[in-house]
């Protein structure tokens, strides 16, 4: 199979080139300028007539043959561009200066051969030339390409003739190879494209099947190599599990307790890893799947991938199993000589601080003594289980640390035991001024218990001490810290109260005449209000003065028991705390209740003056509006009349009617200055169309002066210049019709700055 393929991508290949013929152009459409004979318009105007009712002719400008035959070319361009019986290809070589015509139908072979016989001409291929040379040449030999073209086209069209019959076999020429009819298979042009388009199919069907194989192929190659890589990969971690095995050599068959237990687990997962990689590795070894099964490939590369990550993730485990094991042989013998060498000095440090304090300290012996214990213990198991050994080591230097610092704890409770007598009497002369101070003799807080608490804590600190409890020694030692200190805060806390206390109620008893004699002016205020405002607009306000004025009375009930609290015979510093923070609270209340008030009653004398100002603003506003009206000549109408408004009468009503409703008072106002509001905005209206009117007139006026000063130009400018203009023209002589004939464009003619262009051949 893999034979077969091969050969038909052979085939495949050689087939290839037979679609693109070597120098052809690509089409660019109707008209495929390459030589630039042509301008964007001419390509355009052509492209307009190219295609007619029977033919389209299809135009393809070079600049050189390069030694071809044109026939050939031609027939070359019109099977590589598809062109089917209705298209008619129209070649132009410019270096060359040949034309040829190209086409692949019968019938118009025998519409050319009717013309140039009608013409006392050929037919065939003669007859196609006698065309050319009659409709194309003499426009080539001028220059002029796009007429040339042009001409061609339209007698081209003009041909009679259906355009049915058998095609040519390579359409026709401008030379003897040209024009020729089909064979005598009776095939046309339909054949041709047919057998072209399979050829195009199978070759599309050829590089599509080589891309798949291109692709099956390297897919299957890189993921061979994949799994190459990985059987490597497992090589190498079939060396590093041997390495591991044989680190642990050294200590099998001599280490026992934890440190065998490890050792006999690592080694033998390691020997079943060995195992599972080395039949893995055999099993890779055979036959792999062919490069072309992708997915078996794939699936393949896949599970080898996990296999060996989880290899690999398992020695990695087993490899920091045995670098514990090894850190251990190798640390734990220098941790042990390090506590064997320091136990000589800890123990002097224990013989000074007996003799020094004259304590036993029996249980920093005792602790000295399991030091001992655990550090031989763990010089024993060194050689044979170093796991155990290190775990030991490390709790024998926890009880060394522990025990170094409960030697320096000792010398630091002696001496604070000592002082403690002196530290007690510094606090009790503190408290004591604090007292005597701030006057705190019956304070209900006890702080010389917590100074007679912490004397007798001192009392049981010696007890532990002497004996070494240096855990219980702390403990108690903390207690008597926080009861000392308690003790004096409390002091300082009572004394601030107080201070706070003395302060505060001098504030409320200040405060409190303050904040009767503003309930009182408000009262007066109100009481005064109900002669101008309707009882509903004060009700609210007289409410919240009496409550507050109840709250206030209550409060000052309390002052008295607040002053016994705060004074030194009674000592209730925190209650009278309690109680001045909830008399401050109800007077700040009371003053902001009273601050409402008074914004409340401010706020009904501004609506009041609001509607009052209503009145007599609105007697501005319309003298205003009639004095404008007036400036501009429409006082003619008639007075707007104030005193006539229903609305002024009713406002004036209410305005001279108390206690004032002053809702019913602003809907009046409102009323009032929305009838004001119409009138001025009627009068500025009739104000701006007045002005409006001037400012057109005035326009007016001076468009009419303009109109009059151009007339008057134009009057003075009459009479015109002598002489007058006279005009002429040329129009193209007699004689001098274009000739056609030769084969060559030669001698000259042609437009300045173009090739010397031909076509079969100029």
């Amino acid at each position: 199979m893999k034979k077969y393929f091969v050969l038909f991508l052979m085939f495949s290949l050689l087939w290839m080139p037979n679609m693109y013929a070597a120098g052809i152009p690509a089409q660019e459409g109707t008209v495929t300028d390459n030589a630039g004979l042509l301008t964007k318009q001419e390509a355009a105007a052509i492209t307009a007539i190219a295609a007619g009712d029977r033919y389209t002719v299809r135009v393809l400008t070079v600049e050189s043959l390069d030694g071809a035959a044109a026939s050939a070319y031609a027939t070359d361009v019109y099977e590589s561009w598809r062109l089917t019986a209705r298209d008619i290809l129209l070649l132009i070589s410019a270096g060359d200066q040949q034309i040829e015509l190209n086409f692949n139908n019968p019938g118009l072979q025998g519409s050319i051969n009717s013309w140039s016989q009608a013409n006392g001409g050929a037919a065939g291929a003669a007859a196609i030339t006698g065309m050319l040379d009659t409709y194309f040449i003499p426009y080539a030999k001028d220059g002029d390409f796009a007429g040339g073209i042009s001409s061609m086209i339209q007698a081209l069209h003009s041909l009679g003739g259906a355009g049915s019959g058998t095609a040519s076999g390579g359409g026709a020429a401008g030379n003897p190879d040209s024009g020729q009819t089909s064979g005598a298979d009776g095939r046309g042009g339909s054949g041709n494209s047919g057998l072209a388009l399979l050829k195009v199919i199978g070759i599309a069907i050829g590089i599509a099947l080589l891309a798949l194989v291109l692709f099956v192929l390297f897919t299957g190659l890189r993921r061979r190599g994949q799994l190459s890589s990985r059987q490597e990969q497992l090589s190498d971690l079939l060396v590093r599990a041997n390495r591991a095995l044989e680190s642990l050599q050294p200590f099998q068959g001599i280490v026992q307790g934890k440190t065998g237990e490890m050792v006999e687990g690592i080694s033998r997962r390691l020997t079943a890893q060995l195992v599972d990689i080395s039949a893995l590795q055999s099993s890779g070894q055979g036959s792999l799947p062919p490069f072309y099964r992708l997915a078996a490939l794939k699936a393949a590369g896949t599970q080898l991938q996990q296999t060996e990550a989880a290899f690999r993730s398992a020695l990695e485990e087993e490899e920091k199993r045995i670098a514990v094991i090894s850190d251990a042989d190798r640390n734990v013998k220098q941790q042990i000589s390090e506590l064997k060498k320091d136990a000589p000095e800890l123990s002097g440090q224990l013989q000074s601080a007996v003799k020094e304090t004259g304590y036993e300290l029996q249980e920093i012996a005792e602790d000295l003594k399991e030091l001992a214990q655990e550090t031989a213990r763990a010089d024993e198991l060194e050689l044979f289980d170093p796991i155990a050994a290190q775990d030991m080591t490390g709790e024998a230097q926890k009880r060394q640390e522990q025990i170094e610092q409960d030697l320096k704890d000792v010398d630091a409770y002696d001496d604070k035991l000592n002082e403690f007598p002196e530290v007690l009497a510094a606090a009790r002369s503190k408290i004591a001024a604090l007292i005597e101070q701030n006057s705190l003799h019956n304070m209900k807080v006890k702080p010389y218990d917590r100074l007679d608490q912490a004397a007798a804590a001192a009392a049981a600190l010696e007890a532990p001490l002497r004996i070494g409890d240096m855990d219980e020694v702390r403990k108690i030692a903390a207690q008597i810290d926080a009861l000392l200190g308690e003790g004096v805060t409390m002091t300082e806390r009572q004394a601030l109260i107080r201070q706070n206390n003395l302060r505060d109620l001098d504030t409320v008893r200040t405060r409190w005449s303050e904040l009767a004699q503003r309930r009182n002016e408000l009262q007066s205020q109100v009481s005064e209000a109900r002669g101008r405002f309707a009882e509903h607009h004060l009700s609210s306000l007289a409410e919240s003065l009496e409550t507050a004025g109840v709250q206030l009375r209550q409060g000052a009930g309390e002052v008295p028991q607040i002053e016994a609290w705060t004074s030194d015979q009674r000592g209730e510093y925190d209650n009278a705390r309690s109680g001045l923070d909830r008399l401050l609270k109800l007077q700040e209340e009371a003053a902001q209740k009273f601050d409402n008030a008074g914004e409340s009653l401010a706020a009904l004398n501004q609506r009041l003056s609001k509607v009052s100002r209503l009145l007599s603003e609105g007697q501005e506003r319309v003298d205003t509006a009639e004095r404008r009206l007036h400036s501009k000549g429409i006082s003619s109408r008639s007075r707007f009349q104030l005193s006539l408004l229903p609305e002024y009468g009713e406002l004036q009503q209410r305005l001279a009617a108390r206690p004032y409703n002053l809702d019913e008072l602003e809907a009046a106002g409102r009323s009032y200055e929305s009838r004001i509001s119409a009138f001025v905005e009627e009068a500025n209206r009739l104000v701006r169309q007045k002005e409006e009117e001037e400012r057109l007139a005035q326009l007016a006026i001076l468009r009419e002066q303009q109109r009059r000063e151009q007339a008057r130009k134009r009057s003075s400018s009459s009479g015109g210049f002598g002489g007058g203009r006279s005009s002429g023209g040329s129009s193209w002589g007699g004689g001098g019709g274009r000739s056609s004939g030769g084969s060559s464009w030669g001698g000259g003619g042609g437009k300045s700055g173009r090739n010397s262009s031909g076509g079969s051949k100029w």
